[in-house]
């Protein structure tokens, strides 16, 4: 048996960090079943922070009015065609009806999820964020989202969540770590320690990095 532990660089409002989400749990799940004795090997995911917004937005906007910022209505019609395409490939129903602001509560409440309930918790927080900045159009800059997000995947109590948030718990840990990741965008996936992916990343490249991280350790007999 191998251990093969998976940090995962991501903003929550990062559609791409959502779709290399699904990608990953799809290689995960293929190698479990198609690599010799991959079954018995285990996963360890730890999500870590990354501020797409350097400079936090004062109030949330319409995903539309946010990329025209950047992006001609063409280009926002062939970015969200793009999306919604390879979204549906990995099974995410990407709408762009919603607001978007600010993820640094979120990031604090996947901070308060890793210490409560470890890696497989943060992993059921960060996918409900996700489905609901850009499945359900809501913004999770909203403190009542992200305690609903949090309370609803992970079992949290209510009021433990809206403690932690309203006291300033995970502000410094977010932002130390955020500052410390030294990437320039994401998501970013480092594999056995080792192994960078940057991007949403393909299967094949997921699959590829998991047979490279489980020879470079040390591994344990079933």
């Amino acid at each position: 048996m191998a251990v093969i532990p998976i940090e995962i660089i991501s903003d929550a409002i990062c559609p791409w960090c959502f779709i290399g989400y699904r990608s990953l749990q799809r290689t995960i799940a293929l190698y479990k079943k198609t690599y010799p004795g991959g079954s018995k090997d285990e996963f360890q995911i730890v999500w870590k922070p990354y501020f797409i917004d350097q400079v936090e937005p004062e109030e949330s906007v319409l995903i539309n009015d946010r990329m025209a910022r950047r992006m001609t209505p063409a280009q926002i019609s062939a970015a969200q065609t793009r999306l919604i395409r390879v979204g549906k490939s990995v099974g995410i129903a990407f709408r762009f009806g919603g607001y978007i602001g600010s993820s640094r509560l979120a990031h604090r409440v996947l901070h308060l999820a890793l210490e409560r309930g470890g890696g497989e918790m943060q992993c059921a927080v960060a996918e409900t964020l996700f489905k609901y900045q850009f499945e359900r159009e809501e913004d999770v800059s909203d403190v009542e989202i992200v305690v609903q997000a949090a309370v609803e995947s992970s079992g949290l109590d209510e009021s433990d969540v809206r403690a932690f948030l309203a006291g300033g718990g995970g502000v410094e840990e977010t932002e130390t770590e955020a500052r410390g990741n030294r990437v320039q965008g994401v998501p970013h996936f480092v594999i056995g320690g080792q192994q960078h992916l940057d991007g949403a990343g393909e299967m094949e490249e997921f699959f590829q990095a998991f047979v490279a991280a489980r020879a470079g350790m040390g591994k344990t007999a079933a």
